[in-house]
């Protein structure tokens, strides 16, 4: 597994996805900051997590449509198979380097928060949840892309999965306001990420919340290893 981390870093850094992705975060964070926090004089965190969330839908594909579909093209996935390697380490290692991208790309979000702070604007526990929010959102996000970039060997094609999955979950949330039943209401409340996210982001610790992106994140990365294993055999 940690043959695969290190080339799937070594590839981020040189290849334009990750730079793009890293420019491409930092300039959102930034515009997002200073428009809903500087100029509009709102002190909260909440309002910085909250726009960046949408946009992860955006950015995250960006550094996962390449890790199998890429392989998949350039024939180089049988090389992967016949490693003395099992799928689930191939699958975890490019998981945890994007992952890794991920959070360096999350840093200037740090940044922003300091600087509230240093104004005088910080809750604690707000922030605390707002970052576990959006750690947690990027996990399920990549795990989402991963799968995505299993199922085929177009990157494009991979982006536009991802881009599908993200959104319907988004949209999920929208639909409350239009569902009178209660089991669909709660089937609705349950898949939606928004919602987990919004219990996170006010500061109080949601069991339901943590479950929801771990069970996504694990489901997704299963769904990753079992198409990987059909393919194998």
């Amino acid at each position: 597994m940690r043959a695969i981390y290190r080339k799937e870093m070594r590839q981020y850094w040189v290849s334009p996805s990750g730079v793009v992705f890293l420019a491409a975060y930092a300039a959102l964070t930034g515009y997002c900051f200073s428009v809903g926090n500087l100029y509009a004089q709102n002190g909260r965190a909440a309002v910085l997590f909250s726009t960046l969330l949408p946009m992860l839908m955006y950015l995250i594909p960006v550094i996962t449509m390449r890790l199998f579909a890429e392989e998949r093209k350039m024939r180089t996935e049988q090389l992967l198979f016949t490693a003395p390697l099992a799928v689930r380490d191939v699958v975890f290692g490019k998981f945890l380097a994007a992952f890794t991208m991920f959070a360096v790309g999350s840093l200037p979000v740090l940044l922003c928060v300091a600087l509230l702070a240093r104004l005088g604007c910080f809750q604690a526990l707000e922030v605390l949840g707002n970052l576990a929010g959006l750690l947690l959102t990027g996990m399920a996000f990549i795990s989402i892309g991963l799968f995505a970039s299993a199922i085929t060997e177009n990157q494009i094609v991979s982006a536009i999965v991802s881009y599908a999955i993200l959104l319907g979950l988004w949209l999920l949330g929208y639909f409350q306001s239009y569902v009178s039943d209660p089991i669909l209401l709660g089937v609705i409340r349950l898949f939606s990420y928004q919602q987990h996210f919004q219990e996170l982001s006010i500061g109080i610790f949601s069991l339901t919340a943590a479950v929801y992106f771990i069970g996504m994140t694990l489901w997704m990365l299963q769904m990753t290893i079992t198409v990987l294993e059909c393919r194998r055999h």
